[in-house]
């Protein structure tokens, strides 16, 4: 072999004519890899591993990034708040109440002979708790027997038995017997199943009581019980509004009906990163108890608060410090302030004065447009809008128009009123301002008419 070449030497063996023959041999000099080509195997490896050693250096960062307050996010931020003992909040439902009611009496029940013993009281309780009428009551009176007259010797108040003292009373230590009618107590057992209606499965919101509670007679003659409710969907997605409830999925017995009166929109989600991630800024300061972010911080803390606003020096009086908190139990936040605050501070703990808002407009709807879904869509995205404003946050005439006219079918809106109605009784209303809410005032929704025309082309 010379120069890359086979030479075949005279007098050796030779491949036959036209035949082929096969060379193996080494290389003296390795080559370089040259095809380095999109495609070539070569740059694929090359790719393939770049991609790896690229996918585990952002990995590395991102677990670098994961041990500090300011860069840490989802699970890794909240193992880096539990050093400091803090937990995110979980989701709140929402919860409401709920009015179950009948068009009509009960079942009437009739009681005879029921027994009591005269101890001299003036008052005796029926043993059946709706009593309508006692039609007979005999005893002994003055050693005979006697039937007692009704509004001359007893009266009935509920289902209490009252003595008058103008009329006859059964003898001391005798017994009386009572005949009355009553109606069929209808009870609503705590954890009664009540829902939304929706076509839609998904889109149905369920609704747990959270006590027990029996229907009884209104002074409007009415027979309904209002019986706290809470959904068993947490977080906002609970939020539902007001005659949206309508569905008993398992009926009670002797309950006609359901219907929630009011919105149900103080459903939550889980704490936010951010919101984490600040208050567990000031957890040091709130070790220290000296300080209103320290304050703010340990009342935010308790469930269920849903918006919050510290004053300092109110009225420009030193040593007064007031909280102004929406949401959460009463007891637990003057406990956590009384836990918390600088010692010589005086912490003032109110509620902030609700701003019930009105809102009325026209819409104009292009020709397709379906008017029962687009209007049922525009309340409940102005209803939404205004429950979700935290204390002290103004309502936005712009905020309003832009809600509904990005909704399909809305070519264009008109003859918008707001209406805030305050709780000492002063009305304002605008046609095209903001309506200012104070830092002790919250806006809420409360009634939303909408009425529409529809374009001709």
């Amino acid at each position: 072999m010379l120069n890359d070449a086979v030479e075949w030497l005279g007098g050796g063996e030779h491949p036959d004519n036209g035949t082929k023959f096969s060379v193996q041999y080494v290389f003296t000099n390795p080559s370089g890899i040259s095809d380095v080509n999109p495609g070539s195997v070569v740059r694929t490896l090359a790719e393939a591993i770049s991609r790896e050693i690229e996918f585990l250096y952002l990995q590395m960062e991102q677990a670098y990034l994961s041990g500090f307050l300011d860069t840490a996010n989802g699970v890794a931020l909240d193992f880096v708040v539990s050093i400091l003992g803090i937990k995110r909040k979980p989701p709140q439902p929402s919860s409401g109440v709920a009015t179950f009611g009948r068009n009509n009496e009960p079942e009437l029940l009739t009681i005879s002979g029921e027994v009591h013993l005269w101890d001299g009281s003036i008052e005796y309780v029926l043993n059946k708790p709706q009593a309508k009428e006692v039609t007979k009551i005999e005893g002994t009176a003055s050693g005979a027997p006697t039937i007692f007259e009704k509004d001359i010797d007893y009266t009935l108040a509920g289902n209490k038995l009252k003595w008058l003292s103008d009329g006859k009373a059964p003898d001391a230590k005798t017994v009386f017997q009572v005949d009355y009618t009553a109606y069929r107590q209808i009870t609503i057992p705590k954890g009664t199943n009540v829902a939304t209606f929706s076509l839609k499965s998904d889109e149905i919101r369920k609704f747990l009581t959270i006590e027990d509670a029996s229907l009884t007679l209104t002074s409007d003659g009415k027979w309904t019980a209002e019986i706290p409710v809470e959904c068993t969907m947490p977080g906002r997605a609970g939020n539902v509004l007001a005659g949206t409830i309508v569905v008993m999925p398992q009926p009670v017995q002797g309950v006609e009906y359901v219907i929630n009166k009011g919105d149900v929109t103080n459903g939550v989600e889980s704490e936010s990163d951010n919101e984490l991630r600040q208050r567990a800024t000031h957890a040091l300061e709130f070790a220290g108890k000296a300080t209103n972010s320290s304050l703010e911080s340990a009342i935010r803390s308790i469930k269920g608060v849903r918006s919050l606003l510290i004053e300092d020096m109110p009225d420009d009086v030193p040593g007064i410090v007031k909280a102004i908190v929406d949401g959460g139990e009463t007891e637990k936040i003057s406990q956590v302030i009384n836990d918390t605050k600088a010692a010589g501070v005086r912490v003032e703990f109110v509620r902030p004065q609700i701003v019930y808002i009105d809102v009325s407009m026209e819409l104009m709807l292009h020709k397709a447009a379906q008017p029962s879904i687009v209007t049922s869509e525009s309340e409940k995205k102005i209803r939404s809008y205004i429950s979700t404003l935290n204390i002290g946050e103004d309502v936005l005439f712009s905020r309003i128009v832009e809600s509904v006219v990005s909704i399909d079918g809305v070519w264009d809106v008109s003859n918008i009123i707001i209406e805030a109605h305050r709780s000492d009784g002063s009305v304002i209303e605008s046609d095209r301002d903001n309506i200012e809410i104070s830092h002790e005032e919250r806006a809420e929704p409360q009634a939303v008419r909408i009425s529409y025309i529809k374009r001709n082309q």
